[in-house]
């Protein structure tokens, strides 16, 4: 089988020439979508002899859906700029396509390191997502939050991605804003209702689970700063759906 390998970017210098020399070893085409990059994405690109396309980024699902049609190959592999794919896990996708393949999408672990540390628990360090799928038979779902869905079987690959989503608390902070805002409009467009107890108790339960259920504290401190973040990121959220519907129906 061949494969096209796709990557989305924006601003993401930092990580993505070694995204990008990882992620040809193992395919047959590489495929970049941006969404209006203004640091030096670009100009690596230009040197990597990388024409991307650009569309400008709604949402996730989206953008991945955009990505997805404009593949030259059935099979594709879709990661995002700060996604680094391991030598092993480019060993086992090079076995996949010189062998019968027997699923139609697989997923892969996502090694998660954020601030400089591995994170390990708080529902990071259980992450796989489905990266790897055969398009006609896989789709992203067209939200911010978006999961590709299978019609067919799935399976697992051995080898991880390693995963550095977010370089400082400044940059994990937009993210957090930037996603709070998409997912308002979502909730919104799908008729979820803004209630005083959403902005109360689900932000202190997401906090509760990521630092104690699923034992954030075992990180030390850092699983304290992504517990709270937490709470703020889905606070925030429900905080921009008041906002919209008091622009649409202003309370008194």
């Amino acid at each position: 089988m061949k494969i096209s390998g796709i990557v989305l970017t924006y601003n993401g210098e930092k990580y993505l020439r070694q995204v990008l020399t990882q992620l040809e070893k193992a395919v047959d085409e590489i495929l970049v979508v941006d969404s209006g990059s203004t640091d030096e994405t670009i100009d690596i690109l230009k040197d990597l002899q990388i024409k991307p396309l650009k569309r400008k980024f709604d949402n996730y699902g989206c953008q991945c859906r955009y990505a997805v049609k404009n593949a030259k190959f059935d099979w594709v592999p879709i990661v995002d700029q700060d996604e680094i794919l391991t030598d092993d896990l480019l060993e086992e996708i090079k076995q996949l396509k010189i062998s019968s393949v027997t699923k139609d999408g697989y997923y892969v672990k996502r090694n998660n390191y954020l601030f400089g540390k591995y994170i390990k628990h708080g529902g990071w360090g259980n992450d796989w997502v489905l990266r790897l799928f055969d398009r006609h038979k896989g789709k992203h779902t067209p939200v911010n939050f978006s999961v590709v869905k299978v019609t067919g079987k799935t399976g697992r690959l051995k080898n991880p991605i390693i995963h550095h989503p977010y370089n400082n608390i400044d940059e994990y902070l937009d993210k957090v804003q930037n996603y709070a805002t998409i997912s308002s409009r979502e909730m919104m467009q799908n008729g979820k209702r803004f209630k005083y107890r959403y902005i109360f108790f689900n932000p202190l339960n997401r906090m509760v689970k990521k630092y104690l259920w699923q034992r954030g504290f075992l990180d030390g401190f850092h699983g304290l700063v992504l517990a709270v973040i937490s709470f703020y990121s889905v606070f925030l959220k429900y905080l921009k759906l008041w906002e919209l519907e008091d622009a649409q129906h202003p309370r008194k």
